[in-house]
């Protein structure tokens, strides 16, 4: 199945130039169904509509995956135009436990839409990198902190060496000790943190692997890395896209480990012995 236009138009829209936020918006504005006027336009049409050119239309329906604007129109016609859910818009009148089964149907939502998205064969860029390293740097400031500690944990599990930075300062001393046998893997929604980018300026420099997650294509960090992973954000208020950061250090460390099952397997007993005796 192809890819949701609509999500994917939404996902990248904070990366974009200023025509190409004109373009976004005649599309997310006029792109209902309903509006058979859209639909039954040319790309000259549309352009004169919107008063920009014909050229960079044809780039932004290849940037978003399309062959041009036709195959972008049919794709449209195939979704139609629907919102995310608003998540103050569903927990009006109904009940309490109506409003929290509503928060894992959104959940769910976002995950299915992270899936039909993702590149996947990035993923495994990212596995093959994971699995070469002598030595993994998982990075993450503010809320992505949590995503980084647990990546390095989940490595470490399976016999990975890694470990986690998640202060701006610290991340700079890490990066002037990377080497090529290095692999630093950022966690930045937005890829504008600049103690993150700066760092990941300096690791490359010094010749070691960069990678990062992130939500839009394009970003400042993006720039400095050798792998991007590019994933769904979902638009839903206060709807975190940590369920999907989440799944996706899940498919690269499980998928290491299916490559090195013998060793992983026998890290994840040693280290399940080695802690035991912290439990009474």
């Amino acid at each position: 199945m192809g890819k949701n236009p609509y999500e994917i138009i939404r996902s990248n829209y904070p990366s974009y130039s200023r025509v190409f936020r004109k373009i976004a918006d005649g599309i997310l504005n006029h792109g209902d169904l309903s509006d058979d006027s859209f639909l039954q336009m040319n790309i000259r049409e549309f352009a004169a509509r919107i008063r920009v050119a014909e050229s960079s239309i044809v780039r932004f329906c290849k940037q978003c995956g399309y062959s041009g604007f036709s195959e972008l129109k049919l794709m449209l016609a195939k979704y139609g135009r629907r919102q995310s859910a608003i998540i103050f818009e569903n927990m009006t009148a109904a009940s309490s436990e109506e409003n929290l089964r509503g928060i894992f149907s959104l959940a769910a939502e976002t995950l299915q839409i992270a899936r039909d998205q993702i590149d996947y064969s990035v993923l495994e860029q990212l596995t093959d990198a994971v699995c070469d390293a002598k030595r993994i740097v998982c990075c993450g400031v503010g809320m992505s902190s949590s995503i980084a500690i647990s990546f390095a944990a989940h490595l470490q599990r399976i016999g990975i060496p890694a470990t986690c930075q998640t202060d701006g300062e610290l991340l700079q001393m890490a990066a002037r000790s990377a080497d090529p046998g290095t692999l630093f893997i950022g966690i930045s929604k937005d890829g504008k943190n600049a103690p993150m980018v700066y760092a990941f300026e300096e690791a490359k420099a010094r010749g070691a692997v960069t990678a990062c997650l992130a939500g839009y294509q394009n970003t400042p960090l993006g720039r400095h890395c050798d792998i991007q992973v590019v994933h769904y954000c979902p638009p839903t208020v206060l709807m975190s896209c940590r369920i999907v950061q989440s799944t996706i250090i899940d498919c690269v460390y499980l998928n290491a480990a299916h490559r090195r099952q013998a060793q992983a397997e026998a890290a994840y007993l040693g280290n399940r012995k080695a802690i035991s005796r912290l439990y009474v």
